[in-house]
């Protein structure tokens, strides 16, 4: 196995410099990224192929859980950052520099005096004298709220069914973190909970793992085009017919392969533009049940409370 590099205030600077931990959208780079040396014993960890939509960039979460909230949460309409870290020192609102309309808000005194307030052990990197980076494992950007005050929510993932977070010990240190991140949040107005993929039905997950790869449709793309007219024709009768059908009507009147029709079934699917319950296996032989749009306000509805 490779080796870690040494935790040294120059290396930290070097990451920093180079953008770990900053940035939003497709220019975010997350402060913690897999690596060689250090992979999980407990979770099954995904890199690499793991983009999660709008964006191209490389993903970086620590568990399955991570993965498929963070598909989920990109489904409902919020651009996700992972592994976002929580600066020992002064440093500001995790929406600064998301719009012209953020630079107002408030700046973090740092989760050092924030943890020495609280009475819990901010704690160092192994080995030296350095304040630890605290990280939060999803951070959410919600782009269809105006008010930059009200467009952040933080998730904690745990795993909810383990009995470590059904009865939680007042002295594990997994409890302490998770005090700190809710601190944190409602000092700096961000909303916050904990959860894991089971607060969610798996069938819409795996749904959501399934189409994902669909869900971007640059305006340049050739089927930009085909998929325009397409609707333009038959949006109004789509709900009465079943997928397979949509597909012979690409594959006859536009003449596209197999795969560019179901490229763009799956694109509809992701986006909503057909009403459909990812709620529940998808039949392509049959039409498609609504619900689709319904739930998904329902996810970003619960985003912007706190549930912890």
């Amino acid at each position: 196995m490779a080796r870690a590099p040494r935790v040294t205030e120059a290396y930290l600077k070097k990451l920093i410099k180079g953008g770990a931990g900053t940035g939003h959208g497709e220019d975010y780079r997350p402060f913690l990224e897999i690596r060689r040396w250090n992979p999980s014993p407990v979770s099954t960890q995904v890199v690499g192929g793991s983009t999660v939509p709008p964006f191209r960039r490389r993903g970086h979460f620590f568990s399955f859980s991570e993965w498929r909230l963070a598909l989920l949460y990109a489904w409902a309409g919020c651009w996700v950052r992972e592994q976002l870290p929580m600066w020992s020192w002064a440093h500001p609102h995790p929406l600064i520099g998301y719009s012209t309309a953020a630079q107002d808000l408030p700046w973090s005194g740092g989760l050092w005096g924030l943890c020495r307030d609280s009475n819990i052990n901010h704690g160092y990197f192994p080995g030296t004298r350095i304040p630890y980076v605290w990280t939060i494992d999803l951070a959410l950007t919600l782009p269809w709220i105006e008010d930059p005050a009200q467009a952040c929510t933080f998730v904690s993932v745990k795993p909810l069914q383990s009995e470590a977070y059904l009865y939680i010990d007042p002295l594990a240190r997994g409890a302490e973190k998770l005090e700190v991140e809710r601190r944190y949040c409602a000092l700096m107005g961000i909303h916050y909970f904990v959860g894991d993929r089971s607060l969610y039905p798996a069938q819409l997950l795996d749904n959501l793992d399934w189409l994902h790869k669909t869900a971007v449709l640059p305006i340049t793309h050739r089927l930009r085009h085909v998929l325009d007219s397409f609707l333009d024709r038959h949006a109004a009768n789509m709900s009465q017919e079943p997928p397979l059908e949509w597909r012979t009507l690409l594959e006859r009147d536009f003449s596209l392969s197999r795969h560019g029709a179901d490229y763009l079934i799956q694109h509809c699917l992701w986006n909503q533009l057909i009403d459909a319950d990812l709620n529940r296996s998808i039949d392509l032989t049959q039409p498609l049940a609504p619900g689709g749009l319904g739930f998904r306000r329902a996810v970003q509805s619960s985003l912007l409370r706190e549930a912890i």
